[in-house]
């Protein structure tokens, strides 16, 4: 096969097999997003491509015009408020703006939008997986059992009336900073700081749904996964060249 012809063939075939690799990371994302549509405070992600030089990117011998391949760079969260569910529950809480909850977590808070809490058999306030949720001070909040529990906007805890502690809610100056820790979770990186909550309000009796547009999520795995079908289908044919082209070579020096 000529050289010219077989560095086609190749850079055809690696560019192929770079957007099925970006593909099937784009279906990992877009199915992750339908599995959570029903979990409370859950965050979408949401995938962006670029093209990338590479070793085996180098400039077709015949045109000079370099070769590029797409990639997933990487997948930003979607932070946008999730619609408010009505529980009336007293222990269910929402957050109306951009601020999180504060949780104990194993190396340090974790912070969650998830307001679906409990109390375990210490009355101390739990998350449904099980986190300890923290007050302003860091410290774990105990509920007195069988009262009337009450929680302002502000986040501030009352039993019959009587204050017992303030929710952590906190905010961050950029919240793209933050990193999913599943069920919920988010950590912050290091020398990411968060700020008492300015601008967020406690909405108790509600819990947050998730953001994810299930219907536009459906639609975009429908186009990748097809995406994905036709890309299988050019590896094949370009194959097929390499092998037609082998045996005209084999044939021609026979």
């Amino acid at each position: 096969m000529p050289s010219a012809l077989l560095f086609r063939v190749n850079q055809a075939l690696l560019t192929a097999a770079a957007a099925m690799r970006a593909r099937i990371e784009s279906l990992e994302v877009l199915g992750n997003n339908i599995a959570n549509s029903s979990t409370h405070g859950y965050k979408a992600d949401q995938e962006f491509y670029r093209l990338f030089l590479t070793d085996y990117a180098k400039a077709d011998p015949t045109t000079l015009d370099t070769g590029v391949m797409p990639v997933v760079e990487a997948s930003s969260i979607d932070f946008r408020q999730g619609p408010l569910e009505a529980t009336k529950a007293p222990l269910d809480l929402a957050l109306v703006g951009p601020g999180f909850f504060s949780v104990e977590g194993p190396a340090g808070p974790l912070f969650t939008r998830n307001g679906s809490f409990h109390t375990d058999s210490q009355g101390v306030l739990r998350t449904a997986a099980g986190h300890v949720v923290l007050d302003v001070d860091g410290s774990r909040i105990t509920l007195p059992p069988s009262r009337e529990i009450a929680v302002d906007v502000h986040g501030v805890v009352s039993a019959d009336g009587a204050d017992i502690a303030q929710l952590a809610v906190v905010e961050f100056q950029n919240v793209q900073d933050l990193r999913k820790a599943g069920d919920s979770l988010f950590f912050a990186p290091s020398r990411v700081e968060s700020q008492p909550a300015a601008t967020t309000v406690v909405r108790q009796g509600a819990l947050e749904g998730t953001n994810v547009d299930v219907a536009q999520q459906a639609v975009r795995l429908i186009s990748a996964t097809r995406h994905f079908q036709m890309l299988t289908r050019i590896t094949s044919l370009i194959g097929e060249d390499m092998d037609r082209g082998a045996i005209d070579t084999l044939g021609s020096t026979s």
